[in-house]
């Protein structure tokens, strides 16, 4: 029987989601096991986790052989993983089959998008950060940063540096609002912009003007995801705005979700006959750019801004999104999603046998 295991850094964590998923896919004959990186023994090839019981629907504690798939829902904060979790992971992936293996740090993303001829238009002008000298750069030539962290995400990490009459302001998003400090002379900021790019790996852009006239920020926010056929199905969309004046609009730094269709009301008819195809195309051609680069992938969020001169960006691509949006906005989506894991091993089972391997 072919099997899916669920690698996650807690395994307390996502239980609904992972027990949706599991309920899913044993009606499609599989066995669904969960696990932590941590928990894997390379040497024996068994992983100590939980397995779902197929019958009564619980997860109970097990010693099990490696599955024949792999869906990752592991998380790694602002840093890379650490030296041991991050060998276990490689081991499995030379081992068995994830059926996404997710996407590199910010970094590689952009310089492969920008080698896309249709996709490069879209994307802000971007700096990795290796020194106070890149940054007080970028600063001088556009008057106000962003500063991402490589390898962050849910809005985490994230730093604007302003240029202001006396000093620079750097600025953060907390649950509270936007929290504020100045920098009367380039020395003390160095300092600080020293002790921050020596701990982690930052990016650099410009501070887009990516707001509602009620001085929200605010962004596109959708789940791409693949069905049991290998295509690409765009399974919801939704509207994401941050406090006013605040930074970014991540629903885990207090940002509110609205509807899409209410978004494009306020638009004028030819705007929104503007935006619509060219957001489409840029569904179309992401994944397919990244997937010939990067190996495959399953699933994708994408954040898309849209500036006050109607311009869209490319903001953030997440091969580990959440589901908030859809939770909130397209709730009739949620058995697709849950499903899709299990059909997607399916399809790959399907494909392997084609190919000769052992599924």
């Amino acid at each position: 029987m072919q099997s899916l295991g669920i690698m996650t850094n807690d395994l307390s964590k996502e239980h609904l989601y992972f027990t949706a998923i599991a309920k899913e896919a044993i009606k499609l004959n599989l066995n669904v096991y969960r696990f932590t990186p941590q928990a894997i023994d390379s040497t024996k090839k068994m992983i100590q986790g939980e397995c779902f019981h197929r019958k009564d629907h619980y997860w109970t504690k097990r010693l099990f052989p490696v599955p024949e798939f792999i869906y990752d829902r592991t998380f790694h904060g602002l840093t890379r993983q650490s030296n041991e979790t991050r060998k276990n992971i490689n081991w499995l992936k030379q081992d068995t089959n994830f059926i996404g293996y997710g996407l590199p740090g910010k970094w590689e993303v952009y310089q492969t998008l920008k080698e896309d001829a249709f996709l490069q238009a879209f994307l802000p002008p971007t700096e990795k950060l290796q020194s106070p000298a890149d940054a007080n750069a970028m600063l001088t030539q556009f008057s106000s940063i962003i500063l991402k962290p490589e390898y962050g995400s849910r809005g985490s990490g994230i730093f604007v540096l302003t240029k202001m009459e006396k000093g620079t302001e750097v600025s953060m998003q907390k649950q509270a609002g936007r929290y504020k400090r100045a920098f009367t002379t380039e020395e003390e900021l160095n300092k600080w912009l020293e002790r921050l790019l020596t701990k982690y790996h930052y990016l650099g852009q410009p501070f887009l003007t990516l707001f509602t006239q009620e001085q929200e920020p605010f962004d596109i926010r959708s789940l791409l995801q693949k069905d049991g056929e290998n295509n690409w199905i765009e399974r919801g969309r939704g509207i994401r705005k941050g406090k006013k004046d605040g930074i970014t609009s991540n629903l885990a730094t207090g940002g509110r979700a609205y509807s899409y269709d209410s978004y494009l009301d306020t638009l004028s008819i030819a705007s929104a006959r503007q935006l619509e195809p060219m957001i489409e195309r840029i569904y179309q051609t992401l994944p397919v750019a990244l997937e010939t680069k990067f190996n495959r992938l399953f699933e994708l969020g994408v954040d898309l801004g849209l500036d006050q001169d109607g311009k869209v960006w490319i903001l953030d691509i997440n091969s580990k999104p959440g589901r908030k949006i859809i939770e909130k906005l397209h709730p009739e989506q949620l058995t697709n999603i849950f499903s899709a894991p299990g059909l997607y091993c399916k399809y790959l089972a399907s494909e392997l046998s084609k190919a000769g391997q052992s599924s």
